[in-house]
């Protein structure tokens, strides 16, 4: 009875030094973040063998870090200083070194340099660090994209990430079409014409591979059509007026119907477009 007595006294102090223990800690804790600034990171050289076996943990707590600084200039509604990009820049690559595999910090960074520092730079350079390893996650290629598309209004690069996405795993099934439709705007009907024939091979869902269909017909259509008002140019020495001028000289026996309902027609830097804009009513 007297050892139960003292069995019972030792688990309550133990479990009241674990209590003041584990109270101290996140006390310390929260003095550690505030106070450890992102103004320096060990570099993954040092990092990476001091880490050990716990390479893991090391870069969770490197992205701990950089989520409660980014973090506190949000809730607290302080601007960023510029050489911050650089810093959340450094700190991400250096805990991608250590994983990378880390998919919500190389979101985190992207998300934050691109809106925030507009560093499209940085962010697509973590990206393609992203894609090195992340080969088989449409969200990586997907992100390039849209990265090129929106913030650098590159529609070339846009549309050829967007499609390199599409053909990745568990890609939405839209990926397709919103990365054929910016090839269009691009002179770039040859890449999408490619994809959407082996996109069409694995479809099964026969509605999707409809859609497929009515935009790969599209595409031929404008690929044929700039051709021959290229085969005008070469011929008589000047560009057509209209795409009535192909029909009219003989190059084509008419001008084909556009499977969305629009009309074909020639822009003033002599790029074949359609009305529908590939959206079907």
């Amino acid at each position: 009875m007297k050892r139960q007595s003292i069995l019972i006294v030792f688990l309550m102090v133990a479990m009241g030094a674990c209590f003041l223990f584990q109270k101290n800690l996140t006390k310390e804790r929260a003095i550690f973040l505030k106070d450890n600034d992102m103004g320096y990171v060990l570099p993954s050289k040092i990092a990476g063998p001091l880490s050990l076996e716990f390479s893991g943990i090391v870069s969770d707590f490197l992205f701990l870090k950089v989520s409660t600084f980014m973090g506190t200039k949000f809730i607290q509604n302080e601007k960023f200083e510029k050489n911050h990009a650089d810093v959340i820049y450094d700190a991400i690559d250096i805990l991608t070194d250590l994983d990378p595999w880390f998919w919500d910090a190389y979101l985190l960074a992207d998300t934050v340099l691109t809106w925030d520092f507009k560093r499209i730079d940085l962010a697509n350079k973590l990206l393609f660090k992203a894609r090195e390893h992340r080969t088989n996650d449409f969200q990586v290629p997907y992100h390039i994209g849209f990265n090129y598309f929106y913030f650098l209004k590159d529609n070339a690069n846009g549309a050829k990430y967007l499609l390199e996405a599409a053909r990745l795993p568990k890609a939405p099934a839209y990926l397709s079409g919103l990365a054929t439709r910016l090839s269009m705007y691009q002179n770039q009907y040859k890449p999408a014409i490619l994809f959407l024939n082996d996109i069409i091979q694995t479809t099964q869902n026969p509605e999707l591979r409809k859609q497929f269909e009515r935009r790969l017909k599209t595409l031929m259509i404008m690929d044929t059509l700039e051709k021959e008002v290229q085969e005008f140019k070469k011929t008589f020495g000047i560009f057509p007026n209209q795409l009535s001028d192909l029909v009219d000289r003989g190059l084509v026996e008419s001008i084909p119907y556009d499977p969305y309902g629009g009309k074909f027609v020639l822009l003033k830097n002599k790029r074949v477009y359609t009305t529908s804009k590939m959206i079907y009513k």
